[in-house]
């Protein structure tokens, strides 16, 4: 009697030592780093579905940019800052002073006396701020050239700015400053191609954005799911290996079903080979 109570103690001890195993391995599985393998593989099984959100995504950003954006146009006039001083030679002292006078063109042309007065000669439903918005100038490096260009949802419209802006500073500017009037190198034409929106960058970034949430949303449940699916994550997880497992009769029966098919399949090919032999 003492020997099978001993027997069964001993197996009891067994048994807590293979579940306290057990739990210290479920323990640390729970901080575990991500198989990378693993979700690589799971990412590559569901490279269908990647590939159609990637399309679904660049369908999507490219109908919206061209349904709901306005196209917008741009057109740009330019100017020379620089005067002969005796209305017949620049010489060096002209060039220095126009290359002084261009940051000084660059900020007037933008206060609100000249776009008011742009404002009142093209017609503008708009005030001042708003007109500034839709107007830029650069200055191209080491030059005395001034761009203004002006961008908005009517081409001729953009033209028209850009051509006032450029008459009315010329005819302003000089006198408020008390210097030669700079010169018109450039007027602005009517754009024949919208500036934006890129149907081609919209198209794109959609592409990736379906991919990239959608490669997102299959890494978060894979790292949200603890659940065992196969024999292995029992070996892997609590580090005992199963005696057997059961098969899903579902997965069995459409097994079956498909191998069935397969082998009619075969059949009739052959009987439809042996009929044309005769």
């Amino acid at each position: 009697m003492n020997v099978v109570e001993k027997k069964v103690e001993n197996e009891t001890a067994e048994l807590k030592v293979i579940t306290s195993d057990a739990f210290q391995r479920q323990e640390n599985s729970d901080e575990m780093e991500i198989d990378l393998v693993d979700l690589s593989l799971m990412l590559l099984d569901r490279v269908h579905y990647i590939i159609f959100f990637l399309l679904l995504g660049a369908l999507l950003l490219n109908a919206y940019a061209y349904f709901f954006i306005a196209p917008k146009y741009e057109s740009t006039a330019r100017m020379y800052i620089v005067s002969a001083s005796d209305d017949s030679v620049v010489d060096l002292t002209d060039l220095n002073i126009g290359t002084s006078l261009t940051a000084d063109y660059e900020e007037l042309i933008m206060s609100y006396p000249v776009l008011d007065q742009v404002i009142e000669k093209t017609g503008l439903d708009v005030d001042s701020t708003e007109l500034s918005k839709m107007i830029s100038i650069t200055n191209p490096t080491d030059t005395r050239i001034l761009n203004v260009t002006v961008t908005s949802e009517d081409p001729e419209l953009s033209r028209d700015i850009a051509n006032t802006v450029v008459a009315v500073a010329i005819d302003y500017l000089p006198k408020t400053m008390g210097m030669e009037e700079p010169n018109i190198a450039q007027e602005a034409r009517a754009a024949l191609h919208k500036s934006s929106p890129s149907l081609f960058r919209f198209t794109l970034i959609g592409a990736l954005l379906g991919a990239l949430l959608y490669c997102g949303f299959v890494i978060v449940r894979y790292m949200l799911d603890d659940t065992v699916h196969t024999a292995e994550d029992v070996e892997k997880y609590f580090g005992i290996v199963p005696l057997t497992s059961i098969p899903d009769i579902k997965a069995v029966n459409e097994n079956h079903d498909k191998q069935e098919k397969k082998r009619r399949r075969k059949n009739k090919t052959k009987k439809m080979k042996s009929q044309g032999e005769d």
